[in-house]
């Protein structure tokens, strides 16, 4: 039977959950794949920290990566250190040594993900990434697979757990972002420096890595449209739920007349969208593709079992040569989504003005009729006292 032995980076919540599953479903994974999956390294930045899983005896444990990903013994590295310094000296090692390399770490296949696939490539290696997008959702593998024969239209995604708790927590109770910033802290859904959770940056690493599957193009995650959600106010979230509207933090991309535009940004959604249920730390996917119409893919986006398992189904894959990690792509440019006219939520703390371009009313808030972005941005000027949120079509 082989042997496949692993090099585990990084023990955090994800990675202790990696290696307590190896440890206790042994059986069943050899039951499934014919091979006796080792966990023969484990690089940590702690050693001496107490830790919740216990490691297999023969399992050695180092400060340094470079031990692992040189190591002539490893098959498989499983980089968990997160962060693009150290995370992309040691998966381009491990690739330049031609290992399998397994990773869910999105800042690093956003921003270097198209030239380690082609060093994979170029070594005889292999990159899996699948936990890097929407934790326990396989849409990376879906559209590398099940829909690679199909054209991807658009893509609309809730990408982001921490802002989709926040912001579920404020449709449910009103209020500011702070004490639920604070509350989402507790529950150990935001890290200790949640600012690209905040700041929708952790959304557009995420929509890039969708772009480049779905579309073939890969597109600098800082050429995006992104808005956070830092600057929404008690009166904007609360003239939402008076409209029957939720504000969620959606990443989204289309084609339109041979363009690719794209943006991340809090927008207003009703009843009709596929995400208008979706509360909590859920992530979910929309894809519109050209044989098969709206699919949405739902599920847990983040935490230590639903990314292991991503990662655990992407050791599957690679180790039993059911797929490559090679995705050809070429450099594209992206546009604005706020291109195409929209409505828009406007909101004010004073009675809004006649005359506006307003198709629904009420004294502080208002529905407008469909804008182009400079239309919007004239009225913007015209009426500095106005908050703007984008509405959502129907169905995203």
């Amino acid at each position: 039977m082989e042997t496949v032995r692993i090099g585990l980076l990084g023990l955090g919540t994800i990675g202790s959950a990696v290696a307590a599953q190896l440890v206790t479903n042994a059986q069943h994974y050899q039951a499934l794949t014919r091979q006796r999956w080792e966990l023969t390294w484990v690089a940590v930045a702690h050693p001496n920290r107490p830790r919740t899983v216990k490691l297999p005896a023969t399992t050695r444990v180092t400060t340094d990566w470079r031990q692992v990903v040189t190591d002539p013994a490893v098959d498989v590295v499983i980089e968990l250190i997160g962060g693009t310094g150290v995370a992309q000296a040691a998966v381009t090692t491990a690739l330049r040594h031609g290992k399998l390399v397994i990773t869910a770490n999105k800042d690093l296949m956003a921003t270097a993900g198209p030239a380690l696939e082609k060093l994979a490539h170029q070594s005889g290696g292999c990159v899996g990434f699948e936990g890097s997008v929407a934790g326990g959702i396989p849409i990376l593998q879906l559209l590398t697979t099940a829909l690679a024969t199909d054209q991807i239209q658009a893509i609309s995604g809730v990408l982001n757990g921490t802002s989709n708790y926040i912001l579920s927590q404020l449709d449910q109770t009103g209020g500011e972002l702070a004490p639920a910033l604070a509350q989402a802290k507790a529950q150990g859904y935001a890290e200790s420096d949640p600012s690209k959770d905040l700041n929708g940056l952790d959304a557009a690493y995420k929509l890039t890595i969708l772009i480049r599957l779905a579309f073939h193009q890969v597109v600098n995650p800082a050429a995006l449209a992104v808005t956070g959600i830092t600057a929404l106010s008690p009166q904007l979230l609360n003239a939402a739920r008076q409209w029957g509207l939720k504000i969620r933090l959606l990443a989204r991309a289309q084609r339109r007349d041979q363009r690719l535009l794209a943006e991340v940004a809090p927008v207003a959604i009703g009843p009709q969208s596929v995400f208008y249920g979706l509360d909590g730390v859920d992530n979910a996917v929309a894809l519109t593709s050209e044989r098969l119409g709206q699919t949405v893919y739902q599920g847990p986006g983040a935490g230590g079992l639903a990314t292991a398992n991503s990662i655990l189904s992407d050791l599957y894959r690679l180790t039993s040569a059911r797929g490559t990690s090679f995705t050809p792509a070429v450099p594209g440019r992206v546009y604005p989504l706020a291109q195409a006219p929209r409505t828009y939520l406007a909101v004010s703390a004073a009675s809004l003005p006649l005359g506006g371009p307003w198709q629904k009313r009420q004294a502080g808030s208002a529905l407008t009729r469909p804008l182009t972005a400079s239309q919007q941005a004239t009225w913007a000027q015209r009426l500095p006292q106005v908050a703007w949120m984008p509405v959502s079509a129907i169905s995203g």
